[in-house]
């Protein structure tokens, strides 16, 4: 059954409201405040939220920003002026659309039907997503670089073993993806894998959301709740953005991983577990612990088993493979039949600094294929992104020595680091080659590590 939360503080409204819709078979909940909307919202998940800016207890956009997954498109805003600026900010935030008051009760349920059925073309293609995703193995991960061997190699070994692992690696390389390639090969795959975006909970709500709670534990906690350690009992939890975390539930991660016990909030009992950890991070967890943004024996605990992702530009042999993986998902995404891609095109995206990594280098296939009406990816086609790379370069001075670091390094990633066969193309010798390597600090691609364990 369609579940719908209004929150409006005019009682008389609210009633004429949810009769209305009860009316029409829907199931409605009633928050006369922020504090009430804030619990219901973090209790459940509705299909639609009816939403007065103007509450008691402060501004209903607050909700937008703490519950983004839970209101967003699935928002309308009551109003009496759609002028004022907080309609505007929320319609930006991504609530749906808004209704003027007094409501009409017959717009009210043609944008409430729009909106579920938006949210339920969202949720399958959620769906669809989790259920590929969830199955994702090692096999399925497309690499030719050696130092994406390395990861992988490394990951599989640790995937037989009970460890906390820290994955390491910019925004965008693929944590999850090896996350929950390492659970599908260990010998928890027959059980759950909960990922948990630590930079999404309100640090407010850390501790519950994590540990769980007992009934009465806090105002409106009107049942137990066991958190998601708990939740993910004998199976993986998948920390993603652990540096987000606040450090008193640093404090408390860290004595889980020790004690393998919890304790939910307000109670004295503990509930033994047993869950592998996984955590992620793009940030230098080892300076943070030197500016005491992090604690020092959380991370030493957790670098016990570090596996750190590089970038895609410092993996070119990765880049087409890619790309061409991409272009086969979104040709069946769009019904598109595109085959191939040009020189040119190719040998921009080997030039090309990918930032943003595989999620970059995915969404502009994702912004291509849409539009496509023959089978080849021609350089007009990535006009966004050359104009971009053109703007960077033009604002971009470098030095003759990084200049000359860059390409010496270039040519020798191309050639596998076979310095005879870099000689040549630099035209210069061996020696001197190897003298240059030696100048600008450049090691050899096997005596450079892949993993980084400290």
């Amino acid at each position: 059954m369609t579940k719908i939360i209004i929150i409006e503080d005019t009682e008389q409204l609210r009633k004429i409201m949810k009769a209305e819709l009860e009316m029409k078979g829907f199931r409605v909940d009633e928050a006369s405040d922020l504090k009430t909307a804030h619990w219901k919202l973090t209790q459940g998940n509705y299909d639609v939220c009816v939403l007065d800016l103007m509450l008691p207890d402060g501004n209903g956009i607050e909700l937008l920003d703490k519950f983004p997954d839970k209101t967003a498109s699935r928002t309308i805003i009551m109003t009496a002026n759609p002028s004022i600026p907080g309609v505007v900010e929320a319609i930006k935030k991504g609530a749906y659309n808004y209704l003027e008051k007094p409501v009409d009760p017959e717009l009210m349920l043609a944008q409430i039907q729009q909106v579920i059925r938006l949210n339920r073309l969202k949720d399958d293609y959620r769906s669809m997503r989790s259920e590929i995703v969830a199955n994702f193995t090692f096999d399925d991960i497309n690499y030719e670089s050696k130092l994406m061997e390395s990861v992988i190699s490394r990951a599989k070994i640790l995937a037989k073993t009970d460890n906390t692992i820290l994955l390491q690696g910019e925004t965008g390389v693929g944590k999850e993806v090896i996350a929950r390639a390492i659970h599908n090969y260990s010998d928890r795959k027959c059980r759950i894998f909960m990922p948990v975006n630590c930079a999404a909970i309100p640090e407010d709500l850390f501790e519950s959301e994590l540990f769980g709670f007992e009934k009465g534990a806090f105002t409106g906690a009107v049942s137990d709740y066991s958190g998601r350690f708990i939740q993910a009992d004998s199976g993986t939890l998948f920390l993603d953005e652990i540096g987000e975390l606040p450090q008193h539930i640093q404090a408390k991660l860290l004595r889980i991983l020790d004690e393998r016990q919890i304790y939910r909030l307000k109670s004295q009992k503990p509930v033994n577990i047993d869950v592998r950890l996984i955590a992620a991070t793009n940030r230098d967890l080892k300076q943070e612990v030197k500016t005491k943004q992090f604690r020092g024996d959380l991370y030493y605990r957790l670098q016990e088993s570090t596996i750190f992702i590089p970038p895609l530009r410092e993996r070119e042999e990765d880049i087409l493979p890619l790309f061409r993986h991409f272009i086969h998902v979104f040709n069946s995404v769009y019904h598109k039949e595109v085959t191939h891609i040009s020189r040119e095109v190719e040998h921009f995206l080997l030039n090309y600094r990918w930032e943003g990594n595989i999620r970059e280098l995915k969404n502009t296939v994702k912004s291509i294929i849409p539009f496509k009406t023959n089978d080849t990816i021609e350089l007009d086609d990535l006009s966004a992104i050359i104009t971009g790379e053109k703007n960077r370069m033009e604002n971009k001075l470098v030095t003759l020595e990084e200049n000359e670091s860059a390409y010496v390094l270039k040519v020798l990633k191309i050639t596998n680091f076979n310095i005879t066969r870099a000689a040549e193309i630099l035209g210069t010798t061996r020696a001197r080659v190897y003298r240059k390597m030696h100048n600008l600090d450049i090691r050899e691609i096997n005596d450079a590590p892949a993993l980084a364990v400290d």
